[in-house]
């Protein structure tokens, strides 16, 4: 029986400039992560950017945000450049959207039901995202961009196992996209 687990997962999270991405290679290790510009919002840019990434990083599972759910909040721009991604990287790896209630399962309530709750936690978690962590958003603030690599992140630890002997991923049905 092959493992069901995915050894290596690349998650993305476009921006009005770029994309952030996270690698990582297990639950708790960290392999590269950041964001990549596109200079303005441009979905061929962004593909290329992305494709680029899974090219060198190789991962066996794309995680990106379940753009579909009744709960998702991008605009039609972004839900293109998702299911446009969806569409054509399915025939060569996984492809897993992660909702909202699955991000709010990457750590202790009511820390995790916020963005900046779960920037927080995975700043704890993974040490050397500190420095990128930005400040509280206050409601006339736009959101930062370095936001979009804690969201990555966060679709990317969402796609393991909380514990280490739980016996199946989290949603394992949640790979099929309609």
């Amino acid at each position: 029986m092959a493992n069901k687990f995915p050894k290596r997962v690349i998650a993305v999270d476009p921006f009005s400039r770029g994309v952030g991405f996270a690698v990582l290679e297990g639950p708790e290790c960290l392999i590269d992560w950041g964001l990549k510009a596109t200079v303005k919002a441009d979905n061929a840019r962004a593909v290329r950017v992305i494709e680029a990434l899974i090219k060198r990083f190789q991962p066996d599972l794309l995680a990106l945000e379940d753009w579909a759910a009744d709960d998702a909040r991008r605009c039609r721009r972004v839900e293109r450049l998702l299911n446009r991604i969806a569409a054509s990287e399915r025939k060569h790896i996984r492809v897993r959207p992660v909702g909202r209630r699955h991000l709010r399962s990457i750590g202790p309530l009511p820390q995790a039901s916020t963005k900046h709750g779960r920037a927080c936690l995975l700043a704890e978690r993974f040490p050397e995202l500190a420095p990128f962590l930005p400040p509280f958003r206050k409601p006339y603030m736009p959101e930062d961009a370095r936001m979009a690599i804690f969201d990555a992140v966060s679709f990317a630890v969402a796609c393991f196992p909380r514990k280490a002997g739980a016996a199946e991923p989290v949603d394992q049905a949640a790979t099929q996209i309609p």
